[in-house]
């Protein structure tokens, strides 16, 4: 299960995901995000350390955020990956594709 919580900082939507990113869970999520975006909502910041699974989907979803986001002209930046999703991002060379901050502080002022 993912559990998410997120606090509006300025212009930019943080999120803070804990569980596990599935295939169920990551179109749960992508709702969610989409809605604040058609809103206006354009510079993301997912923070992932709470993240102890991710799946093929749960990356597809990463990866269609971040092609929604750029094509609308906001943001999108990743904070706090674990070992596991650092493992993981590198394995699959999105660790080419996204911008990853090591801290919140980090990614709003660089966003």
């Amino acid at each position: 299960m993912l559990t998410v919580q997120y606090r509006s900082v300025g212009e930019t939507d943080l999120y803070f995901l804990e569980g596990s990113f599935n295939a169920v869970e990551a179109a749960k999520f992508r709702e969610d995000v989409v809605k604040r975006m058609e809103q206006g909502r354009i510079k993301l910041i997912l923070n992932l350390g709470g993240i102890d699974f991710i799946d093929s989907a749960g990356l597809g979803f990463l990866v269609s955020i971040l092609k929604t986001t750029v094509k609308m002209g906001g943001q999108l930046r990743l904070s706090h990956l674990t070992p596991l999703t650092q493992e993981i991002f590198q394995m699959t060379k999105l660790d080419r594709v996204f911008t990853v901050d090591d801290t919140d502080e980090l990614s709003v002022r660089s966003i």
